[in-house]
C-alpha cells in the first residue's frame, strides 16, 4: 500500500507549504545518507525516525502542518519535510511488495478535479466564519481563471482569483491546497476556487484553461449607473476641452467621480481616472510623464470600460470594471525572484520599478521606489541610483538582482507590492544564481511562437486588468544570432533564438537615466559576461514579430545583470546598422491616425485647428484603400460630426462628437495591437 498524496508532492510543492531552506537542507541530508528510517503502518501513517531521536508521523488525510512530530514544532519542521521527501524513494525500494496492488489495477483513474469536492467536505475543513465570507462572495458573484493540471512536476490545478491564487498540490487532499493570501490554508478562497472548478467542469470539461463567472452579478444602473455617468461626463468634457484648456480647476470634479467609482468598487475605471488626473498634473508642471499619446490612450480606455460595462460581451462587466479586486491583499510567506528593474526620470524625480516573480503563483509583482532631489542636488542615474536603499539592509541593485523572502508583503490591485518590516514581519534579500529554470510558464518562455499565440488571443488592453509588468517574461536563450548598433536611433538591436529555435528581436534605446544599459547589453550578448542563459524583458507584438525590451540578463558566472543599473563602460565596436526598417503601409497609416486622434485630445475637439479635419479625412482615405473600410467610415463620421458640432454648438452634437472620437480611437488601438506598431 502506498500514499498517493505523498507521492504527488514535489520538492517545489513541499517548499511552498514550508520554505525553500528546509527543503534544501533535507535534500542535502538525504544525499549524505542522513535521512530518516521510514515505516508505513497499516492505516497509511508514515513514520520517520531520525538519528536525533525525533519521530515525525505523516497521517492520512492530513497536511504536513497538521501531522505530529516529537520536536513539537508548531510549523512545518525539517523532520516532516525530510519524511515527505524520502517517501518516494522508500516506495520505489519496496517495489516488489507493492506488486500485488499494481497487478490489481485495471485502468488509470481519470484526472481528479477539485470541482468534485462536495460542500459537506468544505464545511468540515473550513472555519465557519471563513465559509460564511465565501458564501457572501459567491452571492455577490466573482470571476476566476481556472487552469487544470496533471499533478506532474509543476503542472498543478490552479485558480487565479482577483485577490489571490489557489493551487491544489495533491489530488483528493484539500489539506495540501495552498493560497498565497496571508492565511495560506483553510481560508475563504479555497471554497471559491472549488466552486470555480465546479463551474468550469460544467462549462467545458476538456479545456485546459478557461475563465468562469460564478453566480454572475450584473452591473445595473441602480448600483453603478450614476458612478459611470459621472466618469463618462468628465471624460467627455476632457475630450472636448483638451489638455490645453481643461488641465486646471478640475480637482472637484475628479474628486466626485473618484469617490463614486470607489463606492461601487470599480477598480479599473477608477485607476484610469486617477491616471488621467496625474497626466494633466504632469502637463501643468511640464513633467516628462505627460504625452498626448498617453492621455489619448487612457481616455480611450476609460470610454471602453464604461461602454463594455453596459453591454454583454466576451469579457464580463465585472472583469472590465475590476469589481472583484480588493483594495489590498496581505500575502503569506512568499519567496520572490527578481527579473530586473527599469529606471525612470522626470525632472528632478527618479523612479525605480523592480519586477519580482512569484514562482508559486506564476505571477509578477512590482516594487516601486521614488526619489525627489532638491534644487541644490544633482539627480542620480544608473549605478548611482542603484546604490540607494531598496529594502532593509539591501540596495536597489541588490534587490533587483537577488531574491526576496518576506512575510510582510501587501499586494495592491495593479500588482504593486508594499513590503513592511513592522512587528514580527520579516524580510530578507539574498543573491540569486540567475537560474530561472524553476519559473513556471508563462513567466519563463521556451517557445516564443506559443507566447505570440497567447498574446494574440488576449482581449484588447483597454479591457484587460490594469496590471503592472503584465508583458514581462524571462526568455530561455539558446543562441545569439546577431547584434548591431544604430547610431542615429542610439539603439542596440539583436536577434536571438529561444530554446525551441524560434527567433525573436531584442531592442534597447539609450536613455539618460540609464547611461550604462546599452554597453552592458552589448557585453552580455557578446559573451563578455559569460554565456547568456536567460533574458528578461517587456515584450510587444510588432509587424516584425515579437520584440523584447530587456530588463536584465542571466549570464553563466555573472549571475543577474540589471541593465539600467550598470555603470557606463567602453565596449568594443559593434556592427553598425541602419535605423528601424520603415513600417508597412497599414501600420504606418494607423500610427499616423493614432497621432491625429492624440492631437485632438491635447487641443480639445472644440479647439482643434481647421486643418485637422482635412488631415483626418486624407488618412481615412488611405486606410480605406488598404482595406479597413469600417475604420475609414468611423473616421469619416468623426470629421462630419466635428463640422456639425462647430456649426450648431449644441450639447447633443458635441456628445455625438465625443462618441465618434471614442469609436475611432478604440478601433485604431485594436488594429495596432493586431498588426504591431
Amino acid at each position: 500500500m502506498s500514499r498517493p498524496d505523498l507521492l504527488a508532492l514535489t520538492p517545489q510543492a513541499i517548499a511552498s507549504v514550508s520554505n525553500l531552506g528546509l527543503v534544501k537542507r533535507a535534500q542535502k541530508e538525504l544525499e549524505q545518507g542522513k535521512g530518516p528510517r521510514l515505516e508505513e503502518l497499516a492505516d497509511g501513517t508514515v513514520v520517520g525516525t531520525f538519528e536525533d531521536g525525533n519521530t515525525a508521523r505523516l497521517l492520512p488525510g492530513k497536511s504536513l502542518k497538521d501531522s505530529p512530530c516529537s520536536c513539537n514544532s508548531t510549523t512545518v519542521c525539517r523532520h516532516r519535510v525530510a519524511v515527505a521527501l524520502a517517501y518516494p524513494a522508500f516506495i520505489s525500494a519496496s517495489g516488489p511488495a507493492s506488486a500485488p496492488e499494481k497487478a490489481g489495477e485495471s485502468a488509470p483513474e481519470p484526472p481528479w478535479s477539485p470541482g468534485s469536492v462536495e460542500d459537506k467536505a468544505l464545511e468540515e475543513l473550513i472555519p465557519r466564519r471563513s465559509l460564511e465570507r465565501a458564501w457572501s462572495l459567491r452571492e455577490r458573484g466573482y470571476l476566476a481563471q481556472v487552469r487544470r493540471g496533471t499533478f506532474v512536476g509543476e503542472d498543478l490545478p490552479t485558480v487565479s482569483l482577483a485577490t489571490c491564487t489557489v493551487r491544489f498540490l495533491v489530488p483528493r487532499n484539500l489539506g495540501y491546497a495552498r493560497c498565497d493570501c496571508s492565511v495560506g490554508t483553510g481560508c475563504e478562497h479555497l471554497p471559491l476556487a472549488i466552486w470555480a472548478f465546479r463551474a468550469a467542469d460544467e462549462k467545458d470539461p476538456t479545456s485546459r484553461e478557461l475563465s468562469v463567472e460564478v453566480a454572475r452579478g450584473q452591473v445595473t444602473s441602480h448600483e453603478g449607473g450614476p458612478a459611470m455617468d459621472a466618469a463618462s461626463d468628465l471624460a467627455s468634457f476632457l475630450l472636448l476641452e483638451g489638455a490645453q484648456h481643461a488641465s486646471t480647476g478640475l480637482a472637484g470634479r475628479f474628486a466626485v467621480a473618484r469617490s463614486s467609482l470607489a463606492d461601487v468598487k470599480m477598480a479599473w475605471p477608477l485607476a484610469a481616472l486617477e491616471e488621467l488626473e496625474e497626466l494633466l498634473g504632469a502637463y501643468v508642471g511640464r513633467g516628462a510623464r505627460y504625452t498626448p499619446a498617453k492621455l489619448s490612450a487612457t481616455l480611450a480606455e476609460l470610454f471602453a470600460r464604461l461602454r463594455a460595462a453596459r453591454t454583454s460581451g466576451a469579457v464580463p462587466p465585472r472583469a472590465v470594471l475590476g469589481m472583484d479586486e480588493a483594495p489590498e491583499t496581505k500575502l503569506d510567506y512568499v519567496r520572490l525572484v527578481s527579473l530586473g528593474a527599469r529606471l525612470f526620470a522626470d525632472g528632478r524625480e527618479r523612479r525605480a520599478e523592480l519586477v519580482l516573480a512569484d514562482p508559486a503563483s506564476a505571477s509578477l509583482l512590482v516594487v516601486r521606489r521614488a526619489f525627489t532631489y532638491a534644487e541644490d542636488q544633482t539627480p542620480e542615474d544608473g549605478a548611482e541610483l542603484g546604490r540607494r536603499q531598496g529594502a532593509p539592509g539591501a540596495t536597489l541593485e541588490a534587490l533587483a538582482r537577488g531574491q526576496v523572502v518576506t512575510s510582510g508583503a501587501t499586494r495592491l490591485p495593479d500588482r504593486l507590492v508594499v513590503i513592511s518590516t513592522r512587528g514580527l514581519q520579516r524580510t530578507s534579500v539574498t543573491p540569486q544564481s540567475g537560474d530561472w529554470s524553476l519559473l513556471p510558464a508563462p513567466l519563463r518562455v521556451k517557445d516564443v511562437s506559443a507566447l505570440e499565440a497567447s498574446l494574440r488571443a488576449r482581449p484588447p488592453r483597454f479591457l484587460r486588468p490594469r496590471q503592472l509588468a503584465e508583458n514581462v517574461h524571462a526568455f530561455e536563450v539558446s543562441r545569439v544570432v546577431d547584434v548591431s548598433y544604430s547610431p542615429g536611433a542610439q539603439l542596440v538591436r539583436a536577434e536571438l533564438e529561444d530554446a525551441s529555435g524560434h527567433g525573436f528581436l531584442v531592442e534597447l534605446a539609450h536613455r539618460r537615466v540609464a547611461p550604462g544599459a546599452l554597453d552592458a547589453l552589448a557585453e552580455g550578448l557578446g559573451g563578455k559576461r559569460g554565456a547568456l542563459r536567460y533574458l528578461s524583458g517587456e515584450v510587444r507584438r510588432t509587424a516584425r514579430g515579437l520584440v523584447v525590451e530587456p530588463l536584465a540578463l542571466s549570464c553563466e558566472g555573472s549571475g543577474v545583470v540589471v541593465l539600467d543599473m550598470q555603470p557606463a563602460t567602453a565596449t568594443g565596436p559593434l556592427r553598425t546598422a541602419g535605423d528601424k526598417p520603415p513600417l508597412e503601409p497599414l501600420p504606418a497609416a494607423l500610427a499616423e491616425l493614432e497621432g491625429y486622434l492624440a492631437d485632438a485630445v491635447h487641443q480639445g475637439l472644440r479647439h482643434v485647428v481647421p486643418a485637422w479635419g482635412a488631415r483626418l479625412s486624407t488618412v481615412a482615405a488611405r486606410v480605406r484603400e488598404l482595406g479597413m473600410k469600417r475604420l475609414a467610415e468611423e473616421v469619416g463620421a468623426l470629421a462630419t460630426k466635428l463640422d456639425a458640432a462647430r456649426a450648431s454648438g449644441l450639447p447633443g452634437d458635441e456628445a455625438a462628437l465625443a462618441a465618434a472620437w471614442a469609436d475611432a480611437a478604440l478601433r485604431v488601438t485594436v488594429g495596432l495591437e493586431q498588426l504591431g506598431p
